[in-house]
């Protein structure tokens, strides 16, 4: 798309003067001359004043050039429009993560996302690891941010961003140790026969703490049952059982009373949250950005932490 019809007319219009006008087009001043006769004869009206000097333009010249303006603008606007698209520079990203881990990274990581990417729009699907596994592979989300290890249902690339220590909490002391840092922290059995409240079946710190508890051998007395780490934080902070929680949940929920927080084991117990994804091939630059954004901003958690326990 060209539309050299208007750029001449305007540029006409600008100078007030064929040949000036001609010299600044780099065609010869007959052929501007010819050119703005045949554009006259087709919209069946004169656009140009020639009795005045320098040209002037007619009442339908101005309405032929204000609409050519806005016409151009337009083009342009077109243009940088599919310029962008085609650098994945527009458009949306769905990104899935729990609502108690988009609470906690969303606000580190959307204000540098957006300035880099001022017109990409992210949507946020919140919901169970077990159901952002499925939507990343149906394609329903392009990233989830979840807990490793995957339940390997899926095909899935993931990348860790994040080392996080699940903590120990509970309103009453229990028998401990210490460590030369200072933290106390607690070995498996004492876990044994204890109240307490965890995560419903299908959410990635149950799935994580079924699999420890079955290693090491727990065995835990009553259990309750909800879809919150929060709710497990201020319960246990209220002396309804003992919870184990990220240590994200004890940074963003207030405790009903001073909690007892401990490790678990002299390591203490980490997991790997990570971006997951179905293809590396088929992942936009702003999706690539997005995750060595989160690697960048939660780096500093991590050499906060202490220990290298993992959760296996």
């Amino acid at each position: 798309m060209e539309y050299k019809q208007f750029k001449y007319v305007l540029k006409i219009a600008e100078l007030g003067n064929l040949t000036k006008a001609a010299e600044e087009l780099y065609i010869t001043q007959p052929s501007l001359s010819h050119y703005i006769a045949r554009v006259e004869e087709e919209m069946g009206t004169q656009l140009f004043d020639r009795s005045t000097n320098p040209l002037t333009l007619t009442p339908a010249g101005e309405h032929y050039c204000e609409t050519a303006r806005m016409i151009l603008k337009l083009d342009a606007k077109l243009r940088k429009d599919v310029s962008d698209i085609a650098e994945n520079k527009v458009g949306t990203l769905l990104l899935g993560m729990s609502h108690a881990r988009a609470a906690y990274f969303l606000p580190y990581i959307f204000p540098p996302f957006l300035e880099r990417y001022p017109r990409m729009e992210i949507r946020t699907k919140e919901q169970r690891s077990s159901l952002l596994e499925e939507y990343v592979a149906q394609g329903s989300c392009d990233l989830a941010v979840m807990p490793l290890p995957l339940s390997g249902k899926y095909t899935l690339k993931a990348e860790s961003v994040m080392k996080e220590e699940l903590l120990l909490v509970s309103g009453k002391a229990l028998p401990h140790h210490v460590r030369e840092d200072g933290r106390p922290y607690v070995n498996f059995e004492v876990l044994n026969g204890q109240q307490f409240t965890l995560l419903h079946p299908g959410h990635g710190v149950r799935m994580a703490l079924d699999a420890i508890f079955m290693e090491h051998e727990v065995h835990p007395g009553h259990v309750f049952e909800t879809t919150s780490n929060e709710v497990a934080y201020r319960l246990s902070t209220a002396g309804v059982g003992i919870a184990i929680v990220p240590e994200s949940t004890i940074l963003l929920s207030a405790a009903v009373e001073r909690p007892y927080m401990y490790s678990l084991t002299e390591r203490g117990l980490f997991w790997h949250i990570a971006a997951v994804y179905r293809d590396e091939n088929y992942l936009t630059e702003p999706q690539r950005y997005l995750i060595e954004l989160m690697k960048t901003q939660f780096m500093r958690a991590e050499h906060r932490q202490q220990g290298d326990g993992t959760v296996a």
